[in-house]
């Protein structure tokens, strides 16, 4: 199977607070791409969303660390198995504008065993082309808002944003 050319970002040289895996797998001719779904928390500001497996950088560990730190800690996947392509634009969330999130693209060939973490109560993968046919808006927090609409649940926000970023370098508009 061969894997769509994308232009992605290098790995080196960008600095952000948080990093995300975009987690990449090839399946019947195509990519499908791993969301998890955070469990509820009072405390958690992402309490219940679809989002990809990451989390904030310690002290000044390189941020490819992070992501990698991150997979491992919150989905028990090993990201050194797998090949890191490059990175997505940062991003920042409407909840914390503050927060600049680098998102690290991986393609991983090899079977993964998900074990999720306490942070996280579901995962699923869901291919790249169902991501395309599934473009539409819904209301999220009393606004109506781009939204990708998928059965296992809406994906917006920040988690929407980073997707559209991928699916357009694939696509070669970025």
């Amino acid at each position: 199977m061969s894997i769509p050319k994308m232009r992605l970002n290098p790995i080196k040289g960008v600095e952000a607070d948080a990093a995300v895996a975009v987690i990449l797998k090839p399946r019947d001719g195509g990519l499908e791409v791993l969301l998890v779904r955070r469990a509820v928390n009072p405390s958690d500001p992402w309490s219940g969303d679809i989002a990809f497996p990451g989390g904030h950088r310690r002290g000044g560990e390189p941020l490819i660390e992070t992501a990698v730190r991150e997979a491992w800690e919150e989905i028990g996947v090993d990201l050194n198995r797998c090949e890191a392509l490059g990175t997505l634009n940062i991003s920042t969330s409407s909840r914390d504008p503050e927060l600049r999130v680098l998102p690290f693209v991986y393609l991983c060939r090899c079977e993964l065993e998900i074990r999720l973490n306490e942070e996280l109560s579901s995962h699923f993968w869901i291919p790249l082309e169902t991501l395309r046919s599934s473009r539409g808006y819904a209301y999220m927090e009393g606004v109506k808002t781009p939204a990708f609409l998928l059965e296992d649940g809406v994906v917006w926000g920040l988690t929407y944003r980073i997707l559209e970023d991928l699916l357009k370098r694939i696509e070669g508009l970025a």
